[in-house]
């Protein structure tokens, strides 16, 4: 599998990492909230790559290496089970949002309640990525306050 092998980054690599993914949830909380949504796939689409940023930005910090992958099961299973994020292996139900949602709409269209849901399951990974990336760091306040909006 292209991809497999595992790579091991910079632990201040984690901070930068968890901000990539706290624009991808403004991005796609903005995408959910605008009169001219587009495909609501999009918002999800950008709900996943969300959590997989920052649950790979707490495997960054906890020095676990990962493949790179868009798998959230593959990355959810490298994390120690103290570790496992608020919906844990359910998250693994925003997977085809990374892939095949992104070229096809599906059987079924996606309700506003399932985006919100999605969009709320990314806003308490983040949250708990938050507090294990910035345990005992000022910056956490900050990112803090803006998720709890």
């Amino acid at each position: 599998m292209k991809g497999s092998k595992k790579r091991l980054f910079k632990q201040e690599y984690a901070a930068e990492l968890l901000r990539i993914a706290q624009g991808d949830f403004e991005s796609a909380t903005n995408l959910f909230k605008s009169s001219k949504t587009g495909r609501p796939e999009n918002a999800v689409f950008l709900a996943q790559q969300s959590v997989e940023k920052a649950v790979k930005s707490v495997l960054v910090h906890l020095q676990i290496p990962f493949p790179m992958v868009h798998d959230l099961g593959i990355i959810l299973a490298l994390l120690p089970d103290k570790n496992i994020p608020p919906n844990g292996f359910d998250l693994i139900a925003l997977n085809p949002f990374a892939s095949v949602r992104r070229y096809e709409e599906g059987q079924l269209p996606l309700s506003k309640s399932e985006v919100r849901f999605s969009l709320g399951a990314a806003k308490q990974v983040l949250i708990w990525a938050n507090k294990l990336v910035f345990e005992k760091n000022s910056k956490r306040k900050i990112v803090l306050k803006k998720l709890r909006k």
